[in-house]
């Protein structure tokens, strides 16, 4: 795993669809060209834009392998993988982890409420078995709520 911490600002960016509602891969690449090009510290595909719940998982796939190879190495990937199970989190990760990206932003599980222990396996599981760093990300309006107990003892251990 990639133990250079992340610094700076990371921009979710918006995914640009043409007329037919397919991915705009010139007009992406042109966005992350632009991005980088005015200082961005990182760009963090599938982000906070809504992608998980309007891309099917290979568009998602497709979104992070356009932006990495855009990117050429000039700044770190955080991908998102907010998945809807721990298997399909995981392979996102290596899928992105092959492409180059410097980490995996993470939500809680969502749909069903869980113990915070229920919380912190998930994370365990995804920590020993991804070639990512993890980040966790909290968003308790959508997803199972990640306390600050569980963060610590992941840090603790992971």
């Amino acid at each position: 795993m990639n133990h250079e911490p992340l610094r700076g600002i990371f921009t979710p960016n918006m995914v640009p669809l043409d007329k037919q509602g397919q991915i705009n891969e010139p007009e992406l690449r042109r966005m992350v060209n632009w991005l980088i090009e005015k200082g961005i510290s990182g760009i963090y595909p599938n982000g906070s834009t809504g992608e998980f719940t309007r891309f099917s998982f290979e568009e998602r796939k497709q979104i992070v392998r356009i932006v990495t190879e855009a990117n050429d190495g000039r700044v770190p990937i955080l991908a998102g993988a907010a998945e809807a199970n721990i298997q399909r989190a995981l392979e996102a990760c290596q899928y992105y982890a092959d492409l180059g990206c410097t980490a995996a932003a993470i939500c809680a599980p969502y749909y069903y409420k869980l113990s915070q222990d229920s919380v912190h396996e998930y994370f365990a599981e995804i920590a020993r078995r991804t070639p990512l760093d993890v980040v966790l990300y909290n968003i308790p309006l959508f997803a199972n709520e990640i306390s600050i107990d569980v963060v610590v003892r992941l840090a603790e251990k992971y």
